[in-house]
């Protein structure tokens, strides 16, 4: 007689935050951030807090339910242990930063956490993933480095310029993969269309602006590898299966990006 086979475990549940996309949109501006300056214990200190906040997302779904009911009763403690620790990992190098951060940066971190206040309230009302939620999400994660790089010595304007870069770049590619997933559902060319005028009309205007001088040089150019994978996705007709592929262009964009406000702003 034979013994039936024992039925394998199922996995654990990851906590770890499932928009793959927004790892980029925090870490690169972060990386960015610390790399234009000479960063202290202020300035890693808050990078450590935004991490520690990035990984609260995940828990915090699923303790709203939001990932399914199932989820919240079988996961539901692990994710509000997971969240405590982060919670208290936020405080200790939030207050760090406090303790530490010139004055100037302790207010720089008011509008980046306004944001995410406000992607917290379209994380509520489950919009998060609507074409206004992932926009002002993209802000508000690649703002986590402007308070970072004025806690590390980055003078005010070059640390608002590579803020307006991310969140520029992050709206192109933002709204160039939302129409190729809209074209590929036949939902229209109003995203098209809209991605078509953003993507030309800020390309175009930043380098106006650049050559009259209201912007540095250094705009256009860390914006051109986004202007240039967002109008390539939108004039090929791409196929949603290859959004993996687009995924790695906008990661090649974002560290050519990185090294280009790196290399003109430093110092600045």
């Amino acid at each position: 007689m034979t013994s039936a086979p024992l039925a394998s475990p199922a996995p654990v549940r990851s906590l770890a935050p499932k928009e793959h996309g927004a790892y980029g949109q925090l870490g690169l501006p972060l990386v960015a951030a610390l790399a234009l300056g000479r960063p202290g214990v202020a300035a890693f200190g808050l990078t450590i807090a935004w991490v520690a906040a990035f990984l609260a997302h995940e828990p915090v779904l699923v303790l709203l339910g939001q990932r399914g009911k199932k989820a919240r009763a079988q996961d539901g403690p692990r994710a509000a242990r997971r969240l405590a620790w982060l919670g208290a990992a936020m405080a200790l190098w939030g207050g760090v930063f406090l303790l530490f951060a010139p004055a100037e940066a302790r207010l720089g971190l008011v509008p980046p956490v306004v944001l995410g206040l406000v992607v917290m309230a379209f994380v509520w009302r489950k919009e998060e993933k609507t074409a206004a939620g992932e926009i002002i999400a993209a802000a508000a994660l690649s703002g986590a480095g402007f308070p970072v790089a004025l806690a590390g010595g980055v003078a005010l304007v070059p640390a608002a310029v590579a803020w307006a870069v991310w969140t520029t770049a992050f709206l192109m590619s933002t709204l160039a993969v939302r129409a190729v997933i809209a074209r590929a559902k036949h939902e229209g060319r109003a995203t098209l269309v809209a991605a078509y005028v953003t993507t030309i009309g800020l390309g175009a205007a930043s380098g106006i602006l650049a050559l009259r001088g209201v912007l540095p040089r250094a705009v256009p150019i860390a914006l051109a590898p986004f202007v240039v994978l967002s109008l390539a996705v939108l004039v090929f007709p791409v196929h949603t299966r290859h959004l993996r592929r687009i995924g790695w262009g906008l990661i090649g964009a974002s560290v050519a990006t990185l090294g280009i406000l790196v290399a003109t702003l430093r110092g600045a």
